[in-house]
């Protein structure tokens, strides 16, 4: 909250609508965060042109200042939201920091899903071009940090996926401006070793979770996991537990909740839940890679298939026709019974005596158990 050069209260969250900023004129809120508040705008000097503004909500605010610098220097990319320029309002020097990208019309990746309820090849091919354009990021030094399916626009117009929101962001010489242990995010969306590091260091007033590549993927692979079965991998709810559970529990797979899903789609986005970093995917354009190979080599039926069944909804007026809605998955009661094991044939084992010995007519008698097991095997 401000007051502006005519005496008039200005609270940055709340701009009313034909409010004018610069040459842009507001028509409606989209949506207010800790440190911004978003809205579309038209441009007054070409009528029916909008835009997305974002108002830091504080003067000086240098959290904004380097989402303008990444989003100038570092964020072009076509699945990345496009950026128009800045400046400060409405004092131009010592005002809040303003700046205008593209107004994407469309849905999030989570609700996409679940309102059009598409196929699993076409959201194999969004999450291929989201791995690209954060593998893209990733080798220009930038980290979004806080990935997840709000941040991910399926836009209307052409079905294309347009990542928004770097005020998380960083970008390699960038400075730390924030002071807790890890940087700013969401809880279901952090990978177990930034837990880890938590846990072991909240009591440094120093230390600095290094975040990783990695840390991107895996919350990439939770979008995925929401997109393809209507839910987190873990359940929301106490931090601490959690906490505990990103770390320690493995979560149902994509399967377990969702039968549609197929098995090369489930058996990746596993693999970016890998506790581990070092066995998931590495590089953005490794996931993008395996989404194509699976879609390729796999059962077209399966990923022509609609991701969730759909069920019909009673109309509330006699005559209407009945309306459809798809049938949320249910949280597994009982874990899945895992696949049937691989039936493996061994070669045959070479003769224990040469042919034509008393041994060789059978007879039914055996031969002497060795003392020595086989490399890998475990002895009874």
């Amino acid at each position: 909250m401000f007051t502006n050069h005519e005496g008039v209260t200005v609270h940055p969250d709340a701009l009313a609508p034909g409010t004018e900023v610069g040459n842009w004129r507001v028509v409606e809120r989209l949506g207010v965060g800790g440190y911004g508040a978003v809205y579309r705008v038209e441009d007054m000097a070409r009528l029916g042109d909008f835009y997305a503004l974002k108002v830091a909500l504080y003067a000086g605010d240098e959290r904004a200042e380097r989402e303008v610098a990444l989003l100038l220097t570092k964020g072009e990319h076509p699945n990345v939201v496009g950026f128009h320029g800045c400046a400060r309002w409405p004092h131009p020097k010592d005002g809040l920091l303003v700046f205008v990208m593209d107004f994407v019309p469309g849905l999030p990746l989570h609700l996409w899903t679940e309102t059009l309820n598409g196929s699993f090849r076409q959201l194999a091919e969004v999450g291929g071009k989201m791995a690209l354009a954060v593998g893209t990021l990733h080798e220009r030094g930038v980290f979004h940090r806080d990935l997840k399916p709000e941040h991910i626009i399926i836009r209307e117009s052409d079905g294309e996926p347009v990542l928004l929101d770097f005020g998380a962001g960083w970008f390699e010489g960038a400075d730390p401006l924030t002071t807790g242990t890890l940087p700013p995010g969401t809880l279901l969306m952090r990978s177990p070793e930034s837990i880890r590091f938590l846990w072991n260091h909240y009591k440094k007033r120093e230390a600095r979770y290094p975040f990783q590549r990695t840390d991107d993927l895996y919350a990439l692979g939770v979008c995925l996991y929401r997109a393809a079965t209507g839910h987190y991998p873990f359940p929301g709810g106490m931090a601490d537990l959690t906490q505990y559970a990103i770390v320690h529990q493995q979560p149902p797979s994509p399967r377990d909740f969702n039968r549609r899903v197929p098995r090369a789609l489930n058996d990746l986005i596993m693999r970016l839940l890998a506790k581990k970093p070092e066995e998931r995917y590495q590089r953005g354009v490794e996931v993008h890679e395996a989404l194509m190979a699976a879609v390729a080599f796999g059962d077209p039926k399966q990923w022509e298939a609609s991701i969730f069944e759909w069920e019909e909804v009673a109309s509330e007026k006699d005559g209407d026709e009945p309306q459809r809605r798809i049938r949320r998955p249910a949280w597994p009661t009982q874990p899945m019974p895992p696949p049937p094991p691989r039936l493996v044939i061994p070669p045959p084992l070479p003769p224990l005596h040469p042919p034509g010995g008393d041994e060789a007519g059978g007879g039914g008698a055996r031969a002497p158990r060795s003392r020595s097991s086989p490399i890998g095997s475990n002895p009874s």
